[in-house]
């Protein structure tokens, strides 16, 4: 307020007031920019390490103290980084129906198929003996024979908890049928039962 303008204002009728209100104003004014001169900085340190301190994420709630200036993160940081990946990871392949088992494998359901057993007998492997139709040799526990336009060969299959690998075909089987590889035909001829399966993906 400029000099003329007290002046005016100490002439009209309410000079007695402003005259009286004016060393109060100036008192609180003077108070205000001591507080902002003694706590502004700390005010403003507080608000930027409130804003950088806590990441929201949508998954995984609070994830503490993401940093704004330090080009390297810190190991709190790399650990929440790769905490938001695999939860993203786990939410796409729970999406796609893949599932994951004791051990840690990727499971893909392949749907439910109908078991039987074969043997390298003349009647089970149609003259073929322990050759398979990729070229290897057929191992109990392993080889199972498939329709290639279902599971193409070589894929890894979980079948009733055990692990075996496509490597075979047979002209009986069609579509959802898996026919397990066994070294005798006793073995082989008392296998039949539906399940389901999973790729190991």
């Amino acid at each position: 307020m400029s000099l003329e303008e007290s002046q005016s204002l100490a002439g009209s009728g309410c000079g007695r007031a402003f005259r009286i209100l004016r060393p109060i104003l100036m008192i609180l004014m003077g108070t205000a920019a001591m507080i902002f001169l003694i706590f502004g900085d700390d005010f403003e340190a507080r608000a930027e390490e409130q804003a950088s301190s806590t990441y929201t994420s949508e998954s995984l709630g609070d994830v503490l103290y993401f940093s704004t200036e330090n080009p390297q993160k810190s190991q709190q940081e790399l650990a929440a980084d790769q905490a938001v990946v695999e939860t993203q990871e786990a939410q796409n392949l729970a999406a796609a129906g893949v599932i994951t088992d004791a051990a840690g494998r990727r499971l893909i359901p392949a749907g439910r198929f109908r078991i039987t057993g074969y043997c390298p007998c003349y009647i089970c492997s149609e003259g073929h003996g322990t050759m398979t139709s990729t070229g290897s040799r057929a191992v109990a526990g392993r080889t199972v024979a498939v329709d290639p336009r279902v599971i193409p060969y070589g894929t890894h299959l979980l079948i009733n908890g055990h692990e075996y690998i496509a490597e075979d075909c047979g002209g009986l089987i069609k579509n959802k049928h898996i026919d397990i590889y066994f070294n005798t035909h006793n073995e082989a001829r008392n296998i039949l039962f539906y399940t389901d399966v999973y790729i190991i993906a």
